[in-house]
């Protein structure tokens, strides 16, 4: 992913150096469209990965976790402002259902984005997980939040 990635922003890179017209909307538009459409072709030709392909899925689910990552990290700011901070720090396993490591990256990618839970570790079967208060853990939410991931989408 990172690969195909490189390669579409080098070409737009290319494209505006060539061109030399990046001062409307329209050229940059114009170069972004036709690296996409390069990144596309090479997607089609077996130039990028299956991960790639699933860029705009992972965007569209990290957009829909943007509110409660907020509500996250004000609740932290809120207690550690408050100094009535009891904080029951562990080590949590995850097991995980995701097959492919694509979505193991993902759905690590997402836990780590949570406030207060930092993956420590993955493997084939599952993930350690730092969480900085054990009881808030909820199973159900991580469940559906690997539900979504695996699905592909928000």
């Amino acid at each position: 992913m990172l690969h195909a990635a490189a390669m579409l922003t080098g070409l737009w890179i290319v494209w505006m150096l060539l061109t030399q017209r990046w001062d409307s909307a329209l050229d940059l538009g114009l170069g972004a469209g036709a690296a996409l459409l390069c990144a596309a072709l090479a997607l089609r030709g077996g130039g990028a990965g299956e991960a790639f392909a699933r860029i705009p899925s992972s965007l569209l689910l990290a957009g829909s976790r943007i509110g409660p990552l907020l509500q996250g990290a004000f609740a932290t700011m809120r207690a550690a402002i408050a100094a009535d901070v009891t904080l029951k720090p562990a080590l949590v396993r995850v097991k995980t259902r995701a097959r492919k490591s694509e979505e193991r990256a993902a759905f690590a990618s997402m836990i780590s984005a949570t406030p207060g839970m930092a993956v420590v570790d993955a493997d084939a079967d599952g993930m350690l997980v730092h969480v900085l208060n054990e009881d808030e853990v909820d199973a159900v939410d991580l469940g559906a939040l690997e539900a979504r991931v695996i699905g592909g989408g928000a």
